[in-house]
């Protein structure tokens, strides 16, 4: 009997990014991925149930990062660097955002274990766009931001600019500085 190929929780994690991103929600599966690592199926029920667990792991040790790198930015910089840098932190987990979409929400189980997992994962959103709606709503107190422009609108447009298709060609880098000057400058010149 041959042994079984080790691979580790981050190798399942890249690994389940890549097909989600590629065949998405629908046709991934657990047969899919361990011919992607070339392991048997057998070894990834060996730490997940069934592939709903696997993804909320996978976003809840990603949006745990997001979270925790939003935490580490230079909020004692210029507002305009602080929204650059929030910008950035929104378009480096873009990915994320689009496969949060990807997940029917009547997908959840009545398990207990997959109850809590998405109570952490909406902890975890609800973390995140507190900390953008305070950003938001200081910038407008300020006078940084229009305050006749309501806070949900602007986080809304920030956070959704992530799911435009990116039909241009351009780099995500690229694109991001684009929409980042769109949503700050608007379009018409003035």
């Amino acid at each position: 009997m041959a042994r079984e190929k080790k691979f580790s929780t981050e190798d399942i994690y890249e690994e389940t990014h890549q097909l989600l991103m590629s065949v998405g929600y629908d046709k991934f599966s657990f047969g899919l991925l361990a011919s992607s690592l070339n392991v048997s199926r057998a070894a990834i029920y060996k730490y997940y149930t069934n592939k709903d667990e696997l993804i909320y792991d996978y976003m809840i040790s990603e949006m745990e990062q997001m979270v925790d790198d939003l935490e580490k930015l230079d909020w004692a910089a210029d507002y305009f660097v602080q929204f650059q840098q929030l910008f950035a932190l929104i378009f480096e987990y873009s990915d994320i955002h689009q496969i949060s979409f990807m997940i029917p929400g009547d997908r959840i189980a009545n398990e207990e274990k997959m109850k809590e997992k998405k109570q952490q994962s909406q902890v975890l959103h609800k973390r995140f766009f507190e900390q953008i709606q305070t950003f938001i709503q200081t910038g407008q107190q300020k006078g940084h931001i229009k305050n006749t422009i309501p806070e949900n609108l602007i986080i809304e447009l920030i956070f959704h600019s992530v799911t435009i298709p990116n039909r241009t060609g351009l780099s995500q880098e690229k694109r991001a500085d684009y929409l980042q000057e769109i949503i700050c400058q608007g379009i018409f010149n003035k």
